[in-house]
């Protein structure tokens, strides 16, 4: 499961995402849809680390793979000297403290959230104090991180090496398969997406459906749990897209739990079990498709529907 908890992100003084809270179960399949800008890759790629929040929480199979976030744990506010201490350094511009535990009633807490008093993540003081906290923080975070498979938007392949090498290097690198295993487990996906004949030519020569769905297999040589999608066919001509959304498909149908930032509302209806609609950095609206597409609730998402569908 993935779990994202009052997740927060900005990007200097623009909020991007504004206390977005959704679980992946296994075997779901999410598309998240909506307008350019709305928080959707942001929010997916916060989901693996690739963006690290500004403050909130992301579990992995119920690890914690981000610093906790203290406005989710009250005990941890109210107990600890440590976070005495980081208070004292955020509200030091604030006509009154509060020093004493009685003081820091759930209103106190919810303002000085509000008013940004305490922002994880900034600065060196509050990771070094935070991780006296919790010391377990930060250990394994890269192996359960390992279960994620990412596709970009624009593939990402490394030109300078051929599609087998795309395929093999992670695996080989991270000591997960012998060279040997790799090199055998890479040939047999570019069997079945018919692609076998590349393996050895460099990325530059293949189009971008090819392209797409050699970074999807790149993906799956890691043998993830879950798979992370970016927008996966928006950078291919029409013509190319099929080929990449049959992939999908069939992953989908094997049970691999995904989710997909798209603009294919066809896919999202056909192979979704639940669609998340976002916009100015929250989800609005969330559901089976046949509901959300068939019977929107969110002014918002009914505006972006008449003009999408």
């Amino acid at each position: 499961m993935i779990d994202v908890r009052n997740l927060y992100k900005n990007f200097g003084k623009v909020k991007v995402l504004k206390a977005v809270s959704v679980q992946i179960e296994k075997g779901e399949k999410v598309a998240i849809i909506g307008p350019s800008g709305s928080g959707k890759s942001t929010l997916l790629r916060c989901m693996n680390l690739l963006e690290e929040p500004t403050y909130g929480e992301v579990w992995i199979n119920g690890r914690l793979i981000t610093p906790p976030d203290p406005y989710l744990h009250r005990e941890i506010i109210v107990s600890s000297k440590t976070f005495k201490r980081i208070y004292a350094l955020r509200v030091s511009d604030v006509e009154q403290g509060y020093k004493t535990e009685a003081e820091l009633t759930d209103d106190i807490i919810a303002e000085i959230k509000q008013r940004d008093y305490l922002r994880a993540h900034e600065g060196r003081t509050y990771k070094k104090l935070m991780k006296n906290v919790v010391r377990s923080y930060g250990e394994n975070v890269n192996k359960v991180r390992r279960g994620i498979g990412m596709v970009f938007q624009h593939f990402n392949l490394f030109n300078n090496k051929t599609v087998l090498q795309n395929l093999t290097l992670a695996p080989t690198l991270l000591g997960l398969k012998s060279k040997e295993q790799a090199n055998a487990y890479a040939m047999t996906m570019l069997r079945r997406i018919g692609l076998e004949d590349k393996a050895h030519v460099y990325p530059s020569t293949l189009s971008g459906g090819q392209k797409q769905r050699i970074a999807i297999v790149r993906a799956l040589c890691m043998n993830p749990e879950y798979m992370l999608f970016d927008e996966p066919t928006s950078a291919l001509d029409p013509e190319m897209v099929g080929e990449v959304l049959q992939l999908m498909k069939e992953l989908a149908d094997e049970g691999m739990t995904m989710v997909i930032v798209t603009h294919e509302m066809g896919f999202a209806r056909e192979v979704a079990t639940r669609v998340l609609f976002m916009d100015d950095g929250r989800i609005k609206e969330q559901g089976p498709p046949e509901k959300l597409f068939g019977d929107p609730q969110d002014p918002r998402l009914k505006e972006f529907l008449s003009k999408v569908l």
